[in-house]
């Protein structure tokens, strides 16, 4: 699927409001990345964005890649961050094929996929989670044998701010329960190792944002 126009117009808009400098600096997500990953391990961002976390990973030394839909995101997360030339490509889900290949042909260390999959439907989840796990390298290409890890960030809308699955912005959105998609990725060999509810932008936005840690032990 490639992000619907509605959806799409938003992030055009939104890679405006960033060029004011209108995103915050600070990455929520990056606390848990750096918890569980090594210097040098490969990560691939699924919805980069602004691409500040990826400019983020590697500043702590991860070798750090993106795949973000919308050209006009892609084209502000280069202009914020000439490092990430080569390493923000198009990209995505539900299938993303095999980004980055040259760079990582055994596949990456681990995944990160912040406030994309509300924009998929259930159908799309279910192929989208199984698309995640298998950009992770396989045991036979990977000689440390070191834990594998997604990490995904969901947001919950309260359902009285959604009209025929969008939101007051005119995104598609669904909400998806954590404990279904903790069922999907257990049955592709992940294990849920951490799942924190963040009640911060609740009383503001009405969305209480889920931050979800699997692993795979190969």
């Amino acid at each position: 699927m490639s992000i619907d126009i509605e959806t799409s117009r938003f992030y055009d808009a939104y890679a405006s409001h960033l060029a004011a400098g209108g995103e915050s600096t600070r990455s929520a997500m990056l606390a848990f990345i750096l918890e569980e990953l090594r210097a040098g391990a490969t990560v691939l961002d699924v919805g980069a964005g602004s691409g500040r976390d990826v400019a983020a990973m590697l500043g702590h030394g991860l070798d750090a890649y993106g795949v973000e839909p919308n050209d006009s995101m892609r084209a502000r997360a280069l202009a914020l961050f000439p490092q990430l030339v080569g390493r923000i490509m198009s990209g995505s889900l539900p299938k993303l094929g095999r980004p980055f290949d040259q760079a990582c042909p055994g596949g990456f260390d681990a995944i990160v996929c912040s406030a994309v999959l509300m924009h998929l439907n259930g159908e799309e989840l279910i192929v989208a989670l199984a698309d995640l796990e298998q950009q992770l390298r396989r045991p036979q290409s990977d000689s440390s044998r070191l834990p594998k890890f997604v990490f995904l960030s969901l947001p919950a809308l309260n359902p009285s701010r959604l009209s025929k699955n969008r939101d007051e912005d005119g995104r598609q959105f669904f909400n998806h329960d954590p404990r279904y998609v903790q069922e999907l990725l257990r049955g592709r060999g992940m294990v849920m190792k951490r799942w924190e509810a963040s009640e911060v932008a609740l009383q503001s936005t009405g969305t209480l944002w889920h931050t979800l840690v699997f692993e795979r032990s190969d």
